[in-house]
């Protein structure tokens, strides 16, 4: 386990997007340094504190710590029912509908917002480009891609030297099938961010991206089901104990159950006792047309509350690897809370200890893996709880990375309830792109 002050110091690096080196691996992946990532991120991700007053500012920051979403969401309805049309609850408003019901809750608010700003005089470029960002991840997650477009061309004259916008629309361009666009925006974005145009090479134009067919996955015919595929899903989640994780629409197919064990100790017994904690784990994985695969995932958490566990020995899950996003959510070292999000190839992700058995079962009833996939993994050890997912989506269902890390924060907002309360819970993650 590493020193307590360097897991601290770690996850106060990530939080104010400080810079980190970056190892390189695969030849197909581009390692990107966290640093380029984490500090758009935190400027998406956390409200816009700065701009209340101090004592809205300390309450705002409250109830995020608390993840109580819907109450940030209540405190600036009530303020813009005060002061209808003022831009920073608008905004605030709509991050928080964003974390607690998705995108699609959310832009109504960030689309006032942004053009609100946009009319502003003199306008403020900063924070006009940070709410049309936002705006412009959340129409890339709901698949508004013409929205989407739009949004990134009126934010490049923003901040002419940002990647961001250039960045997407590359991303846009691939997914709607137009390769000309898309290696156009590579051209403009290389001396902006050579790292980014590289993932945008590497991961959308040369695998030479389609237009998505929505919903292939669900009107699967008999033909293009490969063979000794195990049973389909039949409820569509995966259950432990009390805790269920609905699985996005599509064609499921559950594999074998299994179990880990991991180390939890009561702090407040003398000597520290120690004691097992067995862990339940399921796996699934969805088929897209023509049998290729189309997502996998794996669910993992306690079947029994672990009465009196307090800290927990298992710092492996917040160990930061090479990829394209880590956060560590400031959390404790004995209570550690982690999110990773890596591009693999089909070789590293048979290489994942969590991937590993469901994609093996996906192999041999005949699926094939994507050529570049996203590994998004959560997990949070909390008082008496544990629990932990790790996801395989392949790029074309991802639009781009920013989006990619945005769905893993929309995953680690649904995931964390099932890490602190007893009481049993049903959760959904964020809706997937359509398969290609």
């Amino acid at each position: 386990m590493q020193h307590p002050r360097t897991l601290k110091a770690l996850a106060l690096a990530l939080a104010l997007g400080l810079p980190m080196q970056a190892r390189a691996q695969a030849p197909f992946f581009v390692p990107i340094p966290a640093s380029i990532l984490v500090g758009p991120l935190v400027m998406l991700l956390i409200p816009l504190g700065m701009e209340l007053s101090k004592s809205d500012e300390k309450r705002v920051q409250e109830l995020e710590a608390r993840g109580d979403w819907a109450s940030v969401v209540a405190m600036a309805t009530q303020h813009l029912g005060a002061k209808p049309g003022d831009l920073y609850w608008l905004e605030l408003r709509g991050r928080a509908l964003q974390r607690q019901m998705g995108c699609a809750a959310a832009l109504p608010d960030l689309r006032q917002a942004f053009d609100g700003r946009l009319a502003q005089a003199p306008l403020q470029p900063e924070p006009t480009f940070a709410a049309g960002l936002s705006l412009g991840l959340c129409e890339m997650a709901v698949w508004d891609l013409n929205a989407a477009a739009a949004t990134m061309v009126r934010l490049s004259p923003l901040a002419p030297q940002r990647w961001e916008p250039i960045y997407n629309l590359g991303v846009i361009r691939a997914l709607q099938g137009d390769l000309d666009g898309a290696r156009a925006a590579e051209a403009a974005l290389r001396p902006r961010n050579a790292e980014m145009a590289d993932a945008l090479l590497s991961r959308y134009i040369v695998t030479g991206s389609a237009s998505p067919v929505p919903d292939t996955a669900a009107g699967l015919s008999a033909q293009a089901l490969p063979e000794r595929l195990p049973p389909a899903l039949a409820e569509q989640a995966l259950t432990i104990g009390n805790r269920m994780l609905v699985l996005p629409q599509g064609r499921w197919f559950g594999t074998a159950a299994s179990s880990r064990t991991v180390l939890g100790g009561h702090i407040r017994v003398a000597p520290v006792k120690i004691d097992p904690v067995v862990l339940g784990v399921l796996g699934a994985f969805e088929l897209a047309n023509q049998g290729q695969l189309a997502a996998a995932a794996v669910f993992s958490a306690n079947p029994k509350q672990a009465y009196g566990i307090s800290w927990w020995n298992v710092d492996e899950p917040c160990i930061l690897r090479d990829g394209v996003y880590a956060e560590r959510f400031r959390s404790a070292f004995d209570q550690p809370e982690c999110l990773s999000v890596r591009v693999v190839t089909p070789a590293m992700a048979r290489a994942s200890r969590d991937l590993q058995p469901v994609l093996l079962a996906a192999e041999a009833a005949g699926a094939g893996l994507p050529e570049a996939a996203y590994e998004v993994r959560y997990a949070r050890y909390g008082l008496d709880w544990v629990v932990t997912s790790t996801w395989l989506v392949p790029t074309q269902r991802m639009a781009g990375d920013l989006a990619a890390i945005q769905w893993g924060h929309a995953l680690a907002d649904v995931l964390r309830p099932l890490a602190r309360w007893p009481e049993p819970q049903r959760v959904s993650p964020p809706a997937l792109g359509p398969t290609p």
